[in-house]
């Protein structure tokens, strides 16, 4: 559906040529690497309005650092200009989110979202509907579909930047619990070989005790024999 993403005030610096060869750069690449950091979230936006995709990408790939991350991580951003191609990308790319339009020819956001929550592959991945929808109608299509968050195409870029924000940290949150989880498992078999040992340890010392007892017991029958054999 038709629609610009307003730009930020922030960015008003910016000038045209320097948006007109970051859409270019978008264009020919779907994707615009800034630093040769690895990413920290992974992005897909899905619209048919390309200069609506293009130049939120923009936005998202070369946001200020005022609204950089906590962790220091970057997005690494791409575009599908058709449901049917979000879907393709999105099975390709994995994004941690996925940011789509809803209506669109062919594959609508609606039916996307539906779609890639049928994907086990794609579980992780958090939907967010941007679109000029905000009825009631639309907030229900949405949460029955599939869709995480709901924003509007009016809105503020900071607004998705604030769930985009929310999302990395529910991944970094996953990943030391899954971290944890690990060392836990790694700690319970090293626990597990701790008392494996400690057994054979107790069994090798029953067995000393009990030989110790037979040969004590075989000293005495010694003696009393001894003893008998004197009298």
């Amino acid at each position: 559906m038709s629609g610009r993403v307003p730009l930020d005030p922030e960015w008003e610096p910016c000038t045209l040529s320097f948006l007109a060869r970051a859409v270019s750069e978008f264009a020919l690449g779907r994707r615009v690497d800034i630093a040769n950091a690895a990413p920290a979230l992974r992005v897909l936006i899905v619209d048919d309005n390309r200069d609506a995709a293009d130049t939120l990408a923009v936005l998202l790939e070369l946001r200020p650092p005022a609204t950089g991350f906590g962790s220091g991580g970057r997005l690494v951003v791409r575009i599908a200009y058709d449901g049917l191609e979000g879907l393709r990308v999105a099975r390709e790319f994995v994004p941690d989110c996925l940011v789509s339009d809803i209506r669109m020819p062919g594959l609508d956001g609606y039916a996307l979202a539906r779609t890639i929550r049928n994907e086990p592959a794609l579980a992780g991945t958090k939907l967010v509907a941007l679109s000029a929808f905000a009825d009631a109608e639309h907030e229900r299509r949405a949460a029955e579909a599939g869709f995480d968050y709901r924003l509007t195409k009016a809105g503020d870029v900071q607004e998705l930047l604030e769930v985009l924000r929310m999302i990395e940290e529910v991944k970094q949150l996953a990943t030391r619990t899954r971290e944890l989880a690990e060392q836990n498992v790694d700690l319970a078999g090293q626990t597990k070989e701790l008392l494996q040992e400690v057994k054979e340890d107790v069994r090798d010392l029953k067995q000393e005790v009990k030989d110790l007892k037979r040969e004590v017991r075989e000293l005495k029958d010694d003696r009393n024999g001894g003893s008998a054999g004197s009298g």
